[in-house]
């Protein structure tokens, strides 16, 4: 049920533009749409994991892997400035790896490895954007934009893996809808655009961690930001 109005609302942000589009005679105002792929990598402005006496390790931050996108648009211009949103399909990827704080382990680690957790996530991101066209000289266009992003997490779809603990059954729980500020700067050549785009989170992905089977409860508290490039073509 709640797929369907996430769905629901999507499709009536989408549909705006056109409706407004409709609406209006001027020939000043100009609607367009076109279709971007690109990738993505988080990093954390807030983490914190401590599982059975190890904590997560934020230096080895740079072991996160790179997610994929791909993201129809629309939008709605006027001279130099632009309203646009998007639906945007992503794939995100995480790695985590601990260290110990407290020798609570009687036994060593299976193979001397650390403990590691890693996720995949599958969301729909939906921002509402207004833009800003500095240079607007065809077939060239730069442009600042700027505005709240909401990402929809599909959280009976993910996939969660934790490695080394003593524990088997660990699984965190996240939040169905996380909130982003979007920055980005695009560049237009023809009907080519190019999006480089830096998103700030602003509330927590988790609500803890949770071993079902022993009822022990592991704190769990991150908030990311997303630098993501994009190649697309507008219409």
């Amino acid at each position: 049920m709640r797929l369907r109005h996430t769905l629901s609302l999507i499709m009536v942000i989408l549909s705006l533009p056109l409706f407004l589009q409709a609406q209006e005679k001027s020939e000043k105002l100009h609607f367009n749409c076109g279709l971007k792929v690109g990738f993505h990598a988080a990093t954390y402005n807030t983490t914190v994991f401590e599982i059975d006496g190890y904590e997560y390790d934020d230096r080895i931050i740079q072991s996160n892997k790179i997610g994929y996108s791909v993201s129809p648009f629309i939008r709605l211009s006027k001279k130099r400035y632009y309203i646009q949103t998007e639906a945007t399909m992503s794939i995100s990827r995480h790695n985590f790896e601990f260290n110990e704080i407290t020798p609570k382990n009687d036994k060593p680690l299976e193979g001397g490895s650390k403990p590691e957790y890693n996720l995949t996530t599958y969301c729909i991101q939906v921002p509402l954007l207004i833009g800003y066209k500095f240079v607007d000289s065809s077939p060239y266009g730069m442009s600042f934009f700027t505005g709240p992003k909401a990402k929809f997490v599909f959280t009976g779809h993910d996939k969660q893996r934790f490695k080394h603990f003593k524990y088997t059954d660990l699984e965190e729980s996240l939040r169905d809808i996380v909130y982003y500020w979007e920055l980005g700067f695009g560049v237009k050549i023809s009907n080519i655009c190019f999006d480089f785009v830096y998103d700030v989170g602003i509330n927590s992905k988790t609500n803890g961690i949770i071993s079902k089977k022993s009822g022990e409860k592991f704190y769990s508290n991150r908030s990311d930001n997303l630098l993501s490039f994009s190649l697309g073509i507008i219409f």
